[in-house]
């Protein structure tokens, strides 16, 4: 199927877009700073999707794409960096619009020391891989940043925790999980070679620093465009 890919980017934002008109979130009035955001932090990672491509860390099918590319990536794997943050950009925003006062330094303190051992754990276990390494250095530098943060971003790791159950739908299709062959190729050499399912275990980790970085940034914008109002 040409477009299952395509179709995988369709059904995670559009109902993300739907929703974002809840009188309660009205998250469509935060667009601006949600692309913005997309924007800054898309571009780092479309680059290291380029090199690490180039370097055949990782592949795509095409049977399951529909032929067009931008710098040597399909479309698909573009937009995935678009629709991606934005779903989990909207759930952070209604987490914090329905539970404004919920209490939790403690469960974000836990969060973050759990992410700092996988990552850990990961690098080690991949030592030699250029994923395995890259993802877990960068990993525990976000963590570092986001801690710093962590009152104006108190959200976000339960943002996290809740948008790993569309990342494991998403990202298991996408690594095989319930069709043929998988959309991705991963080159084990550069991984730990460890699966989740069909899921490398570096893209959970993966997965909070590009839902991280989004929604950190996200909220700078918004954070800033208050203190100049």
């Amino acid at each position: 199927m040409k477009s299952l890919y395509i179709l995988l980017d369709f059904l995670t934002i559009i109902f993300p877009v739907l929703l974002s008109f809840d009188k309660k979130v009205a998250f469509y009035k935060s667009w601006k700073h949600v692309f913005l955001a997309l924007l800054i932090i898309g571009i780092p990672f479309i680059l290291w999707d380029v090199i690490f491509t180039a370097m055949g860390v990782w592949w795509f099918n095409d049977q399951y794409l529909i032929g067009l590319s931008i710098f040597n990536l399909p479309i698909e794997e573009i937009l995935f960096f678009l629709v991606v943050p934005f779903s989990c950009t909207f759930i952070y925003q209604c987490l914090k619009d329905y539970f404004p006062k919920v209490k939790l330094l403690g469960f974000n303190r836990l969060i973050y020391a759990l992410v700092v051992i996988y990552a850990l754990f990961v690098m080690i276990m991949g030592w030699g891989g250029a994923y395995s390494l890259v993802v877990g250095m960068i990993t525990l530098l976000t963590v570092y940043f986001l801690q710093k943060k962590e009152r104006e971003l108190k959200h976000l790791p339960l943002a996290f925790i809740v948008s790993l159950l569309p990342f494991f739908i998403v990202n298991g299709v996408l690594t095989g999980s319930g069709i043929e062959q998988p959309i991705v190729y991963y080159n084990d050499l550069e991984n730990a070679g460890r699966r989740l399912v069909t899921i490398p275990i570096e893209d959970v980790i993966y997965a909070f620093i590009l839902i991280g970085g989004n929604i950190a940034t996200y909220e700078w914008l918004v954070r800033k465009q208050i203190k100049n109002s």
